[in-house]
């Protein structure tokens, strides 16, 4: 079976192992790295501008990147400084500026983001849980889908998940998604509790790939995730089939 591109890293979100989204891009290149923003890649990364030369050393030439929630601003981050290496990017469930700095914004508040990082530093491994629910809030059958992954308890040791929370808070990439050179799609949920689908439609209306969609909560499971991988790999076959023209 012909694949539509070479290769695809894959960068998972915060706290979230990534073989909660590998099935998304399963099959869909000829070489696929699967990349865990836990202590193999963090440990001792002190900024988010150091974690994106972290995930430069992990991948290989002419890659697609495929970032879930902060694993998206990673790999926005990678296409931007480093454009030659990166064929193109899919962001999945990521905001370009997480929390919202003035009124108006589509961002999380910010007393709402401080409240959680105030929490993860009390009671780390309570909060990851509360983070990781919060994804399908209000859907019994996600809380079940969620459940094995929760037994597991989180991919990464708390410090790598304090600091690597905060640059939720400190990056805003509104600037650079504008400036990315490489093919570029952003995958947004109608239902998702912690990216406001408005970004979406603020992003189409300044002209920038953007694909919504009706069933996605943050975290794609069940027929959501069919949708994503359907909407990833629609991307990729448009994209071959230009290069092939």
């Amino acid at each position: 079976m012909t694949v539509p591109v070479d290769r695809l890293t894959l960068i998972s979100g915060w706290g979230a192992p990534v073989d909660m989204i590998r099935p998304l891009v399963d099959g869909l290149a000829s070489e696929v790295t699967a990349l865990s923003l836990d202590d193999s890649l963090l440990a001792g990364v002190p900024s988010f501008d150091a974690a994106a030369d972290a995930l430069l050393d992990r991948i290989g030439d002419r890659t697609w990147l495929v970032g879930w929630s902060l694993g998206g601003l990673l790999a926005m981050a990678v296409a931007h400084r480093a454009p030659e290496r990166v064929a193109g990017v899919i962001t999945l469930c990521t905001h370009p500026c997480f929390v919202a700095r003035e009124a108006g914004d589509t961002g999380m508040a910010p007393d709402t983001f401080a409240g959680f990082r105030q929490g993860l530093e009390r009671q780390a491994a309570r909060q990851w849980q509360r983070f990781m629910l919060l994804q399908v809030h209000g859907v019994p059958a996600g809380r079940q889908a969620l459940d094995p992954w929760l037994a597991s308890g989180p991919p990464a040791s708390n410090a790598v998940l304090t600091h690597s929370l905060a640059w939720l808070a400190e990056v805003d990439q509104r600037q650079e998604w504008a400036e990315v050179a490489a093919p570029t799609v952003h995958l947004f949920g109608r239902r998702d509790p912690l990216v406001d689908p408005a970004c979406a439609a603020l992003l189409q209306s300044q002209g920038r790939p953007v694909r919504l969609l009706e069933h996605l909560f943050h975290w794609p499971f069940g027929d959501a995730a069919t949708q994503v991988r359907r909407a990833i790999e629609d991307c990729l076959n448009e994209y071959r089939a230009g290069q092939a023209a």
